[in-house]
């Protein structure tokens, strides 16, 4: 069978536009104009501007012919984010309460890393996910703009890759779900984004590895009276509060994995991803879908055209997504000694110190170059994770809770020997910089990304 290669139609100075181009007789206001319905996030509405990296990538609308369910996609080259917009024109109101989009690679021959960084805030470069999907509070319904919004991992080996090789798939559907367990407490309904590196059949009755995903630091406001409503403790939300606004400020503490700033038009933006637990209970009826699963195929931007074994969008942007990526997984080195307070040597007198040492000839720093040359700050430090036998004996304003995951920055630390000759702790490597892009307000995005760790006894 012949595949068949979609254009990309042209979409000049989208964010002065009042109405999207369509056959003449018909009006769509854009997504971001007064008066247009919309089922996203308002805290992106105006995050647009080309000035702030904002390039196209897709685009469906055009004055020749008013597709069904027309959608445009928009791609943020110092952030690492794309955004897919969809309008809703040839679907009916449904009785059901969710909208589950997604994005998965299929074909993937050169098992990319693209889709890494969506549904975890540590990553563990040695399993690349394959899928990607999200759960969001919102109905379908006609006539109404959509948005979903995802952060890639920058895959050098996209630009040595065709068509034939990789293809990046969108899915756009929706479900009825009874109810929602959360640290096991049941609720009616899902309060906030989730997604996860499942496919959408795998999301119910089953524990998700997942993750609840903010744009923008007032959004837990709304979790603080039933903080157990995603997943989370009252503690948990406030040190996610608190390391919102730190990271606003350029400090990193209470987070894995976050993009901050980069918004000339919202000062309060970030792409948050936070770990959760998730077990979706009760009954699941997909009651139909816009883009069934597995979903529309897009040509990766960088890859080169092969012969065509699959149906594709061609991309506007030609360079390959993301900001940032690793190698390999890191070490660290650990070395353990003890030693004695007193004489004669007793349980109560005896330490054990733990040295921990980051082996940088173990993963390289891969950089897409559309930003290396504006990469400042750049920061890593080893954490460790859910350091539960040792907590007692820890000062704990080193302590950071992210999410349902205790951990602290450290090179080193002592416990009692009773408790440090059985303990090997998992450790992580936090990575943090800002992409001071020309025109950026300040030091441009600062970008936090955690990597797990091999960690290695000496």
């Amino acid at each position: 069978m012949q595949k068949i290669v979609y254009i990309t139609y042209p979409l000049d100075n989208w964010e002065n536009l009042d109405f999207m181009p369509t056959p003449m007789g018909t009006q769509i206001l854009v997504p971001w104009a007064s008066g247009a319905a919309r089922g996203f996030s308002s805290d992106v509405l105006y995050d647009i501007k080309q000035s702030d990296g904002w390039v196209l990538v897709y685009n469906t609308f055009n004055t020749n012919i008013l597709q069904p369910n027309p959608w445009f996609a928009l791609y943020n080259k110092y952030r690492g984010l794309l955004r897919i917009y969809m309008y809703v024109n040839s679907a009916t109101s449904t009785p059901s309460s969710y909208l589950t989009t997604g994005l998965n690679l299929g074909p993937n021959a050169i098992n990319s890393s693209m889709l890494n960084y969506i549904g975890q805030d540590i990553v563990d470069v040695s399993q690349n996910n394959t899928t990607a999907t999200k759960v969001e509070p919102t109905q379908i319904a006609p006539y109404t703009w959509y948005a979903s919004q995802y952060e890639i991992a920058y895959d050098p080996k996209i630009s040595t890759s065709t068509t034939d090789q990789i293809n990046l798939n969108w899915f756009f559907q929706w479900t009825n779900v009874t109810t929602f367990a959360f640290s096991g407490n049941q609720y009616g309904s899902i309060n906030g984004t989730i997604s996860t590196p499942n496919q959408p059949s795998n999301l119910y009755s089953s524990l998700l590895k997942g993750a609840l995903e903010a744009t923008g630091i007032q959004v837990f406001d709304k979790y603080k009276n039933i903080p157990a409503s995603i997943g989370l403790s009252a503690n948990a939300i406030k040190a996610v509060e608190n390391g919102l606004s730190s990271g606003l400020s350029g400090v990193v503490t209470n987070v894995f994995s976050a993009i901050f700033g980069g918004s000339s038009s919202n000062s309060q933006e970030v792409n948050l991803t936070i770990n959760t637990q998730i077990h979706l209970d009760g009954t699941s009826t997909q009651n139909g879908a816009v883009i069934p699963y597995p979903g529309l195929g897009f040509f990766v931007p960088g890859t080169t055209m092969g012969n065509v074994a699959v149906n594709g969008y061609v991309p506007a942007y030609e360079t390959p997504l993301g900001i940032f990526n690793i190698s390999a997984k890191p070490i660290v080195h650990l070395v353990k000694s003890t030693y004695s307070t007193g004489t004669p040597q007793t349980i109560d007198n005896t330490f054990t110190n733990f040295g921990l040492t980051l082996d940088d000839n173990s993963f390289q720093k891969i950089f897409n170059p559309v930003v290396n040359s504006y990469i400042t700050n750049y920061n890593e430090s080893i954490m460790v994770i859910n350091p539960i036998t040792i907590i007692p004996y820890i000062d704990s304003t080193q302590l950071e809770t992210i999410g349902t995951i205790t951990a602290f920055q450290t090179n080193a630390f002592t416990v009692p020997s009773f408790v440090g000759a059985k303990y090997m702790p998992t450790a992580a490597i936090r990575i943090s910089f800002n992409v001071k892009y020309p025109g950026c307000s300040g030091n441009g995005p600062l970008i936090v990304k955690t990597f797990l760790a091999n960690v290695v006894t000496n």
